[in-house]
């Protein structure tokens, strides 16, 4: 059983977040990303209000405990990182630790995109024009162009679903950093409307033609 964070000391919260958690050290928060754990903070002390001031008796522990979390969740995306606070609000009746906003906050990320084995099988049976398929999600398309449709198609599961794998992760961790993917609009077929032919045109090109049927 996983120890809540109100069982920790904020020396103990420092040491065990920074043995779990993989957040670079050498990315700066924005002023969005001190706002979004600001506003965490809040929103945790107003739904665990007991657990909450027993975790952070006093100034000092509640501002190391601000700072440690706002180091440790810089990677995520501000948006992400108050979707994740608030799902555990709907989901635990205990004050959830930084590991726990950390796993929401990244399932946040990543709502809509879909299993990696039916995004394979979708990219794998999508014909025709590909920017006009109507994908379940933008990351098929990317991984799918990315591996090549040529060798999706004439290439076994075994040779190509390896490939797509990987490139489906390097996309879909792109997204979790907050990349925006959007399938490209496919180009419409130019339709060049005839212009009618002058007098002169038409009298020669009827000449022509009479002359062709030996009229």
């Amino acid at each position: 059983m996983k120890k809540q964070i109100s069982n920790y000391t904020p020396e103990q919260i420092v040491s065990a977040a920074s043995e779990s958690s993989a957040a670079p050290s050498n990315i700066k928060p924005t002023e969005a990303h001190i706002d979004a754990v600001s506003q965490l903070f809040t929103e945790l002390e107003m739904a665990y209000h007991n657990q909450f001031h027993k975790a952070f008796p006093d100034h000092r522990s509640l501002s190391m405990a601000k700072q440690l979390w706002l180091r440790m969740l810089v990677d995520l995306q501000p948006e992400h990182i108050i979707a994740g606070g608030r799902k555990a609000l709907c989901n635990s009746d205990f004050l959830p630790s930084l590991n726990s906003i950390r796993q929401l906050a990244d399932a946040a990320a990543m709502d809509g995109i879909p299993d990696i084995k039916a995004a394979y099988l979708q990219a794998c049976n999508a014909t025709g024009t590909k920017q006009a398929v109507s994908w379940s999600h933008p990351i098929i398309y990317y991984a799918g162009k990315a591996t090549g449709w040529g060798f999706l198609r004439s290439e076994s599961e075994a040779r190509t679903f390896p490939v797509f794998e990987r490139n489906f992760q390097l996309l879909a961790e792109r997204v979790r950093k907050g990349e925006i993917l959007e399938v490209p609009i496919a180009k419409a077929i130019e339709q060049h409307k005839a212009e009618p032919l002058d007098k002169t045109e038409q009298k020669l090109r009827l000449k022509i033609l009479r002359s062709e049927l030996g009229l």
